[in-house]
């Protein structure tokens, strides 16, 4: 536990009871510590009263830093357990981390039950790429090529559809060509459609003043639930539509265009990857392809019958 700990989630719960819970103390020792630091710094950081605590203007000003120092801190921890190969960070997105999490997480723990995995959503590919470079991540779920420095593993050809409703007539064909909806359809973006690293970027953002709604969904069942009503259209990925149970109402069209982007795992390169990343990389090249296997024929549920 970091030394400010204490202070800032004192400040969060407003009350040294409630926080004291939290962390595991007594009340009396959570109000020693707290006491203890304030005599070093020299300032006082809580009113205190029969309500619970309130932060002084100095304790405001010093809770933002208190909270940086903890970062900074946690980043130091996790560092030197990477470097003695007891950490691995995994920057994960969501329609993967369903997909293949769990069963790579079980396979690896078998081989290597010491060691932690700490998982970081990345919502833009971008985040994982400059977490891997900037050594805040030891590899990430990708698409597309390789970054100059770093080397992207293919996994998976994931092709993208076109999801309608049920009701909506182009629900009705067996394939459409992304082009010929554009402008005659309204579109419901999706937590893919903002990231410019996208596979179909260019598509996507042609399709952005068709837009029914200015929000940037961070879960694409939203996305869903508003196709399901007839509101618009989407296109995600299979792997997105896997996650979930199809419903009724819902179709997923194969695009003429057969779209698709190129899962793989962001690494650093030869001699710069961790052990751990590598052993990690062989445990999801084995899991990908036994998950293919068994799931080779879901996504007809998602397709026209």
């Amino acid at each position: 536990m970091g030394k400010y700990l204490p202070v800032i989630k004192t400040a969060e719960c407003g009350s040294m009871t409630r926080a004291a819970q939290v962390l595991g103390y007594t009340q009396p020792s959570l109000g020693y510590i707290i006491n203890n630091i304030e005599d070093e710094l020299g300032v006082k950081l809580f009113y205190r009263d029969q309500r619970g605590v309130t932060l002084t203007d100095a304790g405001t000003t010093l809770l933002e830093i208190m909270r940086q120092i903890e970062a900074t801190e946690d980043k130091l921890r996790e560092a030197a357990l990477a470097s003695q190969g007891a950490l691995l960070r995994v920057g994960i997105v969501p329609s993967v981390a369903c997909q293949w999490m769990p069963a790579a997480l079980q396979s690896f723990y078998e081989k290597n039950p010491d060691v932690t995995v700490k998982m970081e959503y990345t919502h833009y590919y971008l985040d994982g790429e400059l977490g891997v470079r900037e050594h805040n991540l030891d590899c990430c779920f990708f698409t597309g090529k390789s970054p100059v420095g770093l080397e992207a593993i293919p996994l998976y050809e994931d092709p993208y559809y076109l999801v309608v409703s049920k009701e909506n007539p182009l629900a009705e064909l067996d394939e459409v060509s992304a082009w010929e909806v554009l402008g005659k359809e309204k579109f419901i973006p999706n937590n893919e459609s903002f990231d410019t690293e996208s596979a179909i970027a260019s598509v996507y953002q042609a399709f952005e003043k068709d837009n029914l709604v200015d929000v940037r969904p961070q879960e694409n069942q939203m996305t869903l639930a508003m196709v399901a009503m007839n509101l618009g259209i989407t296109i995600l990925p299979e792997l997105d539509l896997l996650g979930r149970t199809p419903p009724q109402n819902l179709r997923a069209i194969p695009l003429k265009e057969n779209f698709t982007r190129t899962v793989c795992l962001l690494c650093p390169r030869g001699s710069e990857r961790a052990p751990l990343a590598t052993a990690f990389l062989q445990v999801m090249q084995k899991t990908v392809e036994e998950w293919r296997e068994v799931n080779l024929d879901r996504a007809e549920n998602w397709k026209r019958k």
